[in-house]
Order: C-alpha cells, then sequence, then structure tokens
C-alpha cells in the first residue's frame, strides 16, 4: 500500500520526476487540466518568472515527498510488516479478486489497519507543506498544477525547467 498511498498522494511529483531531471521519485493533488499548446517553445501564459518560481517549488515539492515516502516505509515496519506484505494486502482490499499469497492473520490485519490510519495523517501532513512550499515561492497551488500541465505537455518547456532545477 505504501507505493499505492504515495501513487494516489504523490502523483505530481512522480510524473515531474519522471518527465523532469532524472532524480529520485515521489505531493499531492494531480495536476490541473489546463489546456497548453503541444509543442510550443514556450507558451505565452508562462513567464521566465513563474518557471523559476516551478522549477524551485518542484525542488522543495520533491524533498517532502521523499520524507513522506521514508515516513511511510517506517510506519509499515513499525507495524510488523514488510512493504511487499502490506503491499499484498491492501491490493488484496482494494481488489477482491487480487488474492494474498498467504492467509491473513488477525495480527497482521491489525497492524495493516494501524499503518493504514498513520499513512492518511502522513499524507495529509505532506500535502499541507507541499501546498505551504509552492506558496513559498510565490505561486498560488492552482496556478503551479497548470504550469506543471504545461511542462508535461511541452518537451522544450520541461527541459527549461530541467535546466532551472540543475541551478
Amino acid at each position: 500500500m505504501v507505493k499505492y498511498v504515495l501513487a494516489g498522494c504523490s502523483l505530481l511529483v512522480a510524473l515531474a520526476v519522471g518527465s523532469l531531471p532524472s532524480q529520485a521519485q515521489n505531493p499531492s493533488s494531480a495536476p490541473a487540466q489546463s489546456p497548453a499548446p503541444a509543442q510550443s517553445p514556450a507558451p505565452a501564459n508562462v513567464n521566465s518568472d513563474e518557471l523559476k518560481k516551478f522549477a524551485s517549488a518542484v525542488k522543495k515539492v520533491l524533498v517532502i515527498a521523499q520524507d513522506m515516502e521514508n515516513q511511510m516505509v517506517q510506519v509499515v515496519k513499525k507495524e510488523g510488516l514488510t512493504e511487499q506484505r502490506f503491499n499484498e494486502i491492501h491490493q488484496s482490499r482494494q481488489n477482491p479478486s487480487a488474492k494474498p499469497t498467504q492467509q491473513i492473520t488477525p495480527k497482521e490485519e491489525q497492524s495493516y489497519k494501524q499503518a493504514l490510519s498513520q499513512l492518511g495523517q502522513i499524507q495529509k501532513d505532506a500535502q499541507v507543506k507541499m501546498d505551504k512550499a509552492v506558496e513559498s515561492e510565490g505561486l498560488k497551488v492552482e496556478r503551479f498544477n497548470q504550469i506543471f500541465a504545461m511542462v508535461q505537455k511541452d518537451p522544450a518547456l520541461r527541459q527549461e525547467v530541467r535546466k532551472l532545477m540543475q541551478n
């Protein structure tokens, strides 16, 4: 589940990492679906100042997401489950046709539920931190998501963000 929770809560960062610089993986809400030119070198509605703020915010968000992932792994371990077993139990809860390799014991079920509760709180806390990180760069979260959508669709813009993030 750790990976499933991360997938759900970290969609933005996972996508950012996958398409921006080659760094480690893993904020929050899904990016807004804003129409953007597919191949234009620099969309007129994203200025260089916003792009710099965006790149700086992405760096901060990546750090928060990595910290969140580490916390989640520690919670699962503290509850006496491996990541693999936790994921297996979670998958079987999400999809009844996904049968676990071994029957889930009552102790595992209890550990799973306790970890799940804690993971939800970690996710909420990380979301707040990520929103604050974006806003600390002078961007509203909605605008950040709009720029993110444009960066995803525009290779030249993505390359520019990649350069800014390396500085």
